[in-house]
């Protein structure tokens, strides 16, 4: 003989749930269980404050990669200028292909 009650397990949060097979009424719910400090206040607080000082080390990593940045084009525009005074040489066209 089949079993009167279906148990079942939510995909969502894990919980299990037995209903009752003839009459449907649900019988039992029943969360997973959660260790007890995975969220608690102060885990999450200072979870926050390590986020906040890499954050800011990102930040600040970014600034100096800007300034750093900025000099680098300024180089490499100056020795295209060199190079573009030195060359005798007419640039391509494409329309001159006609």
């Amino acid at each position: 003989m089949a079993a009167r009650n279906i148990e079942i397990l939510c995909p969502c949060c894990e919980a299990t749930i037995v209903i009752e097979r003839e009459t449907g009424e649900i019988l039992l719910h029943k969360q997973k269980e959660r260790p007890a400090g995975a969220f608690s206040l102060e885990s999450m607080v200072s979870n926050l404050e390590s986020q906040r000082t890499e954050s800011a080390r990102k930040f600040e990593k970014q600034i100096e990669s800007q300034k750093d940045r900025s000099r680098l084009l300024e180089e490499k525009f100056k020795e295209a200028l060199e190079r573009a005074d030195k060359s005798d040489k007419r640039p391509f066209n494409p329309m001159d292909m006609d």
